[in-house]
């Protein structure tokens, strides 16, 4: 009887880069060196079964600027997404913030609406699937942005007087590879489609950004920031490091 080896280990992870958080699947194997493929789920790492995370995330961030190239060119190419167009052609309802919404016609000419006491997201008929998907990306974009900015304005309210962040202005973005990013113009992007999941998962990636107005670095300041705006941070941020950006939901 010939017995077969256990598949190695294959798991997702993400790192802190320079240009944002990164997600990317790690293999294990009997190889010596590490290599990294831009594949169909994104960032994909192969690495020796005995290195440590430590000198992993070493080696990831010495190839940050080779990631973040690449990364911007698969998601030009290809889209690995749950589909939500497919979901409202079954007739099944969509996430938003984390709970199901049901679509409902209105006449034409009437003004498409997302209500959230209904979780109904309302729109007047539509010629075709195309034009419905249209409508419902701007209801869910308006939302997004709604949703983020006061979020954004009760995570600043826990910050003590002597700690005030600078002022900021919130952007939405439809990245695949990242949650959101802050640039040195104290512009804070956030991937619209995080409106589709809970609000703690979306409240941790606007509270890591908001940090980055003070350290744009991941150093102890920048998590004792985090910390102050959402003392319960680490079970979100472990939620999140598990999931993969390239698999959010989109129309």
């Amino acid at each position: 009887m010939q017995l077969t080896a256990a598949p190695h280990p294959t798991e997702v992870r993400s790192i802190e880069l320079p240009w944002g958080l990164c997600s990317y699947i790690l293999k294990r194997s009997k190889r010596r060196s590490v290599g990294f493929l831009i594949g169909d789920q994104g960032l994909q790492i192969s690495a020796p079964l005995r290195l440590s995370i430590t000198e992993l995330n070493s080696i990831i961030a010495g190839k940050s600027s080779w990631i973040e190239q690449r990364l911007k060119q698969w998601e030009t190419r290809s889209r690995q997404t749950i589909s939500l167009s497919s979901l409202l052609d079954d007739g099944k309802p969509i996430p938003v913030r984390g709970e199901p919404y049901h679509l409902e016609t209105l006449p034409p000419r009437s003004k498409a609406l997302l209500n959230p006491w209904t979780k109904s997201i309302a729109l007047p008929v539509c010629e075709s699937s195309a034009q419905r998907n249209k409508a419902i990306e701007k209801v869910l974009k308006a939302h997004a942005k709604e949703v983020f900015t006061h979020m954004a304005s009760k995570l600043l309210e826990r910050q003590p007087a002597a700690q005030r962040l600078p002022n900021f202005s919130i952007h939405l973005s439809s990245p695949i590879s990242r949650w959101g990013s802050c640039n040195s113009q104290r512009e804070v992007r956030l991937n619209w489609r995080l409106v589709h999941y809970p609000p703690q998962l979306i409240e941790y990636v606007i509270a890591h950004e908001l940090a980055h107005l003070v350290e744009m670095n991941h150093s102890a300041r920048f998590w004792a920031v985090v910390e102050s705006l959402m003392p319960d941070y680490q079970t979100p941020h472990k939620t999140l490091s598990k999931m993969n950006p390239a698999e959010v939901p989109v129309l």
